[in-house]
């Protein structure tokens, strides 16, 4: 079967390449993929997907499905871009390689053959929104058994290393004077905001390890010659895990608060988003990586020197037992995610050949699990024992 669910991918080929060149073009940030998501949700639905579009109330998200019995193996299809930079992250493959697998599971005949059902799950805005994080909410993931993607990058493993986050918006609110004239009489929310980034630099040393915080300001005043009365900024912080990530974000707090006693100015903190870390599922993460070996690719463990970030799909795997997984576009060179270069492979043909070969690993791995009662139940009990012993 699995020779034949690879023979299958190399006839959706051309079909597969030309949608994931479409999705760099429109290069359409979070919220906005009207057209990557209508490409994707029209193709599985000429596939013989049911496919329900606007689900849970997002415009570009969606859900198509193919079968009807247990288990339900979710797909999680990304297609948003970065501004300014485009598909630099390649999320323009990430929607093809789901999309991909399901297709050519139903065209194979798995899903004939045996019991399960395949959802690709359309989840839009994972560069800014935490798309997942509103569909979990919206129940999108209730009854699903296993939860899988593969993300492009300049390695292939089966495993994520991933932070914690939470998004910030950190606004001050002082009094406007003439900057020459009356300086006195003014209250600066621009000398607080700059107070905040120098403590934030000085608090880094006293930070643990793996812990991040960076952020713009997003409003520094608005004429020279005018003490600034607002200011604003969006800060992110990351750590390993939640626990650690709500003792920093305590001590970021109170960094606020006192950039604001320092000036006189008030101040407003709003939480605008948070991610969960990956909760790596071993048994699904091995069953992968054999495929990707069986496909060609060459997989390595997963380090911090290969650069790590967050996703919303780690508040996926803290409910469904789940991978984030990575496959190497770039051929051996490591090149960093968000940069023109990487967009580059991710429009490349090295790049599209790589993705063919992570279209073929996610289906074989899919046929794995429908075929293997003895390795679902692996899948699910380790999922289970990390939820008991609080590791997830």
């Amino acid at each position: 079967m699995k020779e034949k669910i690879m023979e299958t991918v190399d006839r959706m080929r051309g079909k597969l390449i030309e949608m994931a060149r479409k999705i760099f073009e429109y290069a359409e940030v979070a919220f906005q993929e009207k057209k990557s998501s209508k490409l994707l949700a029209d193709f599985l639905e000429k596939e013989c997907f049911e496919v329900k579009r606007n689900v849970a109330g997002l415009e570009t998200a969606f859900v198509a499905k193919c079968g009807s019995s247990f288990p339900v193996i979710a797909l999680l299809a990304e297609y948003d871009a970065l501004p300014g930079l485009g598909h630099a992250c390649g999320h323009n493959m990430i929607g093809v390689i789901s999309a991909g697998a399901g297709a050519a599971l139903k065209k194979a005949g798995v899903l004939d053959e045996y019991e399960g059902t395949i959802l690709v799950v359309g989840s839009p805005a994972e560069e800014k929104g935490a798309g997942k994080r509103i569909l979990i909410e919206n129940g999108v993931f209730k009854g699903v058994d296993v939860a899988m993607m593969i993300h492009p990058a300049s390695f292939t493993t089966g495993f994520d290393i991933s932070y914690a986050l939470k998004v910030y918006k950190v606004e001050f609110f002082g009094k406007p004077s003439h900057a020459a004239a009356d300086p006195e009489k003014g209250i600066n929310a621009l000398d607080s905001m700059i107070q905040l980034f120098s403590g934030i630099g000085l608090m880094r040393q006293q930070l643990p390890e793996k812990v991040r915080i960076h952020g713009i300001i997003t409003n520094g005043g608005q004429a020279p010659n005018i003490i600034p009365e607002y200011t604003s900024a969006e800060i992110i912080v990351r750590a390993l895990n939640k626990d650690i990530l709500e003792r920093i974000t305590d001590k970021f707090k109170k960094l606020v608060e006192g950039s604001a006693l320092m000036t006189g100015c008030r101040y407003n903190i709003e939480e605008l988003e948070s991610m969960n870390e990956v909760f790596v599922n071993v048994p699904l993460a091995k069953a992968l990586e054999k495929n990707f070996e069986i496909v060609g690719e060459e997989v390595v463990e997963r380090t911090y020197e290969q650069g790590v970030g967050s996703t919303d799909m780690g508040d996926v795997t803290q409910v469904v037992p789940g991978i984030h997984a990575y496959v190497n576009i770039t051929g051996g060179k490591y090149v960093p995610a968000h940069t023109h270069e990487f967009a580059e492979f991710a429009n490349s043909e090295e790049g599209y050949e790589a993705m063919i070969r992570a279209v073929k690993a996610l289906a074989m791995t899919c046929y794995d699990i429908f075929s293997s009662k003895d390795l679902l139940n692996e899948i699910k009990d380790y999922f289970g024992r990390g939820k008991e012993l609080g590791t997830s």
